[in-house]
């Protein structure tokens, strides 16, 4: 769990160029185990920004490295702030969505968000 909050840290900074703290962990799904002397594999990407937020999405997978077998182990939301130098929220850049899967991922994160607010309001 540290390490898929690590690799959401690095893509949330990457965006806004600034310094950046996890606010919530939206979902956190295991699949399938990670069994010892496999090889882990983080992909990363921002889905949503909002206005001094980012919902950033964690695939892992898990490879057998004496069969090359790669299995999806987990998959997490991480929903990020940006900071500026006082550790005050701060605006990020809006996301650009140029491909088919960025409008699915975009959409299905602005669900999740819409979700957390009304959880938030209860």
């Amino acid at each position: 769990m540290r390490l898929a909050d690590s690799a959401a840290g690095v893509v949330a900074i990457r965006h806004s160029g600034r310094n950046c703290v996890t606010a919530a962990v939206d979902h956190f799904e295991f699949h399938a185990p990670v069994f010892i002397g496999n090889l882990v594999t983080f992909h990363a990407s921002v889905n949503h920004v909002g206005r001094t937020s980012m919902e950033v999405g964690v695939r892992v997978e898990a490879e057998e490295p004496r069969t090359g077998k790669r299995t999806h182990t987990n998959s997490s939301y991480f929903l990020m702030v940006a900071l500026d130098d006082q550790g005050k929220p701060v605006e990020v850049p809006r996301l650009l969505l140029e491909t088919a899967e960025d409008l699915r991922r975009n959409e299905e994160a602005r669900q999740r968000a819409i979700a957390r607010r009304q959880r938030k309001k209860k």
